[in-house]
C-alpha cells in the first residue's frame, strides 16, 4: 500500500508540474531556499523601480525599450540582454557593464549598462540559471557577499560620479536648481544673488535654496542592500559593510 501511495504522489507532483513548472521544486524546497527565490524577485522589482525613477530624471541616457527587455528576462528567469560595448559573455560580465556605466567617457545609453549590469549581478549572485535548489545552504555565500559589496559601491558612486567635463553622470539627489546652477557655473557665470534668483526653479518658486535633497534613490538602494543582508544571513553568512576607505578603493576599480 505504501509503494502505491508513493507512486501516486510522484504522478501527482509530475502532473501538477506540467501546470506550474516550479510546483514540484517548491514542494521539496526548504523555507530558506524559498526565501532566496523571493529575495531575487524583490530585487528585480526594485531594479525596475530604479529604472523608472532614473529615466524620469535622465531620459537622454537610456534607450527606449530597455525596461521592457529587462522585464522579459525577469519574467522568464533568463539573462539574454547583450549591449554593444561588452563583448564578453563570461559569468562576471556584469562588472564590465558597471565599469561602462560609470566611465567618465561619453557613453551612448549609459543608463542601460547600469541597469543591465545590476540585473546580471543579481542573476549571477543568486545563481538564477540553476535556481531550483532544495536548501539555502546550496547558495554561494561568497558570490552574495561580493555582489553586496559592489552594490554598496554603486549606491555611493551613483551619487558622486562625474564625467570628464565635471558633470554628474546620473541625476539622483540633486534639486533642479542645483543642476542648473552647476551647468551655468561651468559655463563661466559668476556666483551671485542675481544668478541664483534667475534659476528656473527658483524663479518659478517650484524649489527654494532650502528644499531638501531627493533621498528616494538612496532609500531604494538601502532597501536593495537590506535584501542582500537578509539573503546572506539566510545562507549563514554575516554581511560585511564597507567603510569609506574601502568604498573609495573599489570606486577606483570600476
Amino acid at each position: 500500500m505504501r509503494i502505491v501511495f508513493v507512486f501516486v504522489l510522484i504522478l501527482f507532483i509530475n502532473g501538477c508540474a506540467t501546470k506550474d513548472n516550479n510546483f514540484a521544486n517548491r514542494v521539496f524546497q526548504t523555507n530558506g531556499a524559498t526565501l532566496m527565490h523571493e529575495y531575487l524577485i524583490t530585487l528585480d522589482k526594485m531594479l525596475l523601480q530604479l529604472g523608472i525613477k532614473l529615466k524620469k530624471r535622465n531620459k537622454e541616457i537610456f534607450s527606449k525599450d530597455i525596461l521592457m527587455y529587462l522585464e522579459n528576462d525577469m519574467r522568464n528567469s533568463t539573462d539574454t540582454i547583450s549591449l554593444p560595448l561588452v563583448h564578453t559573455m563570461n559569468k562576471t560580465s556584469f562588472k564590465e557593464y558597471l565599469k561602462i556605466a560609470f566611465s567618465n567617457d561619453k557613453i551612448k545609453d549609459r543608463g542601460d549598462y547600469l541597469l543591465v549590469g545590476l540585473y546580471k549581478m543579481f542573476y549571477w549572485s543568486f545563481e538564477a540559471k540553476s535556481f531550483h535548489k532544495f536548501s539555502a545552504m546550496q547558495y554561494d555565500g561568497n558570490k552574495l557577499q561580493e555582489a553586496y559589496e559592489i552594490l554598496q559601491v554603486v549606491a555611493w558612486k551613483i551619487k558622486v560620479a562625474k564625467d570628464s567635463r565635471g558633470n554628474y553622470l546620473y541625476l539622483t539627489w540633486q534639486n533642479n536648481w542645483q543642476v542648473e546652477l552647476h551647468k551655468r557655473l561651468k559655463r563661466g557665470e559668476k556666483l551671485s544673488a542675481k544668478l541664483i534668483n534667475s534659476l528656473k526653479y527658483i524663479k518659478n518658486k517650484k524649489e527654494s535654496l532650502l528644499s531638501s535633497s531627493n533621498l528616494s534613490f538612496e532609500a531604494l538602494f538601502a532597501k536593495m542592500l537590506f535584501v542582500y543582508e537578509r539573503a546572506l544571513k539566510t545562507v549563514g553568512v554575516e554581511p560585511k559593510s564597507l567603510g569609506t576607505d574601502a568604498l573609495r578603493t573599489l570606486f577606483l576599480m570600476f
